[in-house]
């Protein structure tokens, strides 16, 4: 009689997290990080994160946008991306001209 395989991601042999533990790299409060997906002008995206300097909540992340949405209205400046929550020295830099649209959302 053939075995039954079952798939990894239904295997029954994972042990529960334990309670209180939290996996490396996430965080139980608030995050200060918001993602962002620019939709360009000649067909291109641009997803990019941005540290916020203060708790995501629904009001900041209006103020923000709003700010946002008021600067690639003008579509006179430049703004640049750090990613400073990896330090990896990735930056991006984007002509808000450009700009026909944005998403943004709190970091995961």
């Amino acid at each position: 009689m053939p075995r039954r395989i079952q798939p990894h991601s239904q295997a029954q042999s994972r042990e529960p997290a334990l309670p209180g533990r939290v996996p490396f790299g996430l965080a139980r409060g608030p995050g200060h990080r918001i993602e962002l997906m620019f939709a360009l002008r000649q067909g291109g995206v641009l997803a990019v994160s941005h540290e916020l300097g203060e708790p995501v909540t629904a009001e900041s992340l209006d103020r923000f946008c709003s700010e946002l949405r008021e600067a690639v209205a003008a579509g006179k400046d430049w703004v640049d991306f750090a990613d400073g929550w990896s330090d990896t020295g990735q930056r991006a830099y984007l002509n808000l001209a450009e700009v026909v649209g944005f998403t943004a959302r709190p970091a995961r």
